[in-house]
């Protein structure tokens, strides 16, 4: 059985004997069976917290006012199992002192998802699930189980299925899940290799994020783009494991409440879609010039649509809305809709994946603009303009050290809208999230 712990005792002595008042007793049932589901509060926990006329007993357990500790203070005039220090025993597993990131907290250690319930039985409600790599905060660790809190969720996992502290960290490390690194001083220069001394690549400020490859005492390796990959001191960047928190189950209710509507409509208007081209194919046909612009672009989507007999049904589309005016503004509101879309070094494809460069060719072909295909031949085009007067639809260009080797659309702001490199795919960044060298204005000009 546990003892109190020091913390403990002296709170109970500064509170009047709080336990001594509550008559609290130990009755720990041994001997159960578990599985990676199992995660819960005991019904000594529940009894205890029911007759102090507690109404949320997860919150009174995890508000610092009834501790696990607490519960089992007091063992039974009977009771001749050996005690267990719970306080020597949760810093040994929380601990962090090598991945101070992890201080007091676990990941979940299993190929899928672990079960958050309510009270400790496979019986007991789930309230939610922690995706493998998911981390939690660890508020009481018991023989074989833990109360955690993570994302929205409260409740108890089994202690086989998580790793603690720097174990945690170590699980992290051993298991490829991602890091980026925030820069912690005002401007960070980007080096070739390890050594002050080497070519710097390139600037990058404060704040920005950026992911890591590795990382050592001395320096640590990040991906700033497609075209750069170089060192910065460790000193000067925080470094930390990306890890998923909990869904509760209302989230993920929704969640696919929401991909069901999605592909219910995706799947409406890919046949609305077909039924139009049955409609065109059966017309006479007759001349006339097409036009520079798209009606839609269509993406395959994984979420496959029901079909009746016959030939198999494709999966539903994604649609995108076609160019629509003329200026720098519009043509950035065309563009954002793509971001989330997938980097593809030498792509071109808006929908299927795209290079930097490719990503503004295609962006500008939508709009009746040819330009070049490299980000070197495209910072050649148009009227270059200061970088104190850039605006909505310019293009940005970055070095990698020597050659200009990124392009980006600037979107306002500040923001710049890029494919940026095969983890990130197209997205949004801060226009300085690395120093631009040129600007140049196409629309407009």
């Amino acid at each position: 059985m546990y003892k109190p712990t020091k913390r403990v005792l002296a709170a109970c002595l500064a509170a009047g004997m709080l336990l001594t008042v509550v008559g609290v007793r130990s009755d720990v049932q041994a001997g159960q069976d578990y599985d990676s589901s199992n995660v819960g509060i005991s019904v000594k926990v529940g009894e205890y917290l029911e007759g102090n006329g507690a109404e949320d007993p997860v919150s009174d357990l995890t508000d610092g006012s009834v501790t696990m500790a607490d519960v089992y203070a007091e063992p039974t005039a009977t009771d001749a199992e050996p005690e267990v220090d719970l306080q020597a025993k949760t810093a040994s597993l929380t601990n962090a002192e090598i991945f101070p990131q992890f201080q007091d907290r676990a990941v979940a250690t299993t190929e899928g998802k672990v079960n958050i319930r309510v009270a400790s039985s496979t019986d007991a409600e789930v309230i939610g699930a922690l995706d493998r790599g998911g981390v939690c905060l660890v508020d009481e660790v018991g023989d074989e189980w833990s109360l955690i809190e993570s994302g929205t969720c409260v409740g108890y996992i089994a202690n086989e299925y998580l790793a603690y502290g720097d174990d945690a960290g170590q699980w992290c490390l051993d298991n490829g899940i991602v890091r980026s690194g925030v820069v912690n001083t005002a401007t960070l220069k980007v080096r070739a290799e390890k050594d002050e001394n080497s070519e710097c690549l390139t600037l990058i400020p404060e704040g920005e994020e950026y992911y890591v490859y590795s990382q050592g005492d001395e320096w640590t390796e990040i991906a700033v783009d497609d075209d750069i990959r170089g060192f910065v001191k460790s000193e000067y960047i925080d470094v930390s494991f990306n890890n998923p928190r909990a869904v509760s189950v209302e989230e993920q209710a929704e969640m696919d409440r929401i991909a069901k509507e999605e592909a219910d409509r995706a799947w409406l208007e890919y046949l609305a879609q077909q039924a139009a081209l049955q409609q065109q194919a059966a017309a006479p046909q007759g001349g006339g010039g097409g036009t520079r612009r798209q009606a839609t672009y269509t993406a395959t989507q994984t979420t496959g649509g029901g079909g009746g007999g016959g030939a198999a049904a494709p999966a539903p589309t994604q649609t995108y809305a076609a160019p629509a005016g003329s200026g720098g503004a519009d043509l950035v509101n065309y563009a954002n809709q793509f971001v989330g879309n997938s980097y593809k070094w030498g792509g071109t494809s808006l929908t299927n994946g795209a290079d930097c460069s490719g990503f503004v060719q295609s962006v500008y072909a939508n709009y009746g603009y040819s330009l070049p295909r490299t980000a070197a031949q495209q910072s050649g085009a148009g009227t270059e303009v200061s970088l104190s007067d850039i605006q909505a639809g310019d293009l940005l260009f970055y070095s990698n050290g020597g050659d200009i080797g990124h392009v980006a659309i600037y979107e306002g702001n500040g923001q710049i809208v890029h494919a940026s490199n095969s983890r990130d795919g197209i997205k949004t960044s801060s226009y300085d999230y690395r120093t631009p060298v040129k600007a140049v204005r196409v629309i407009g000009q």
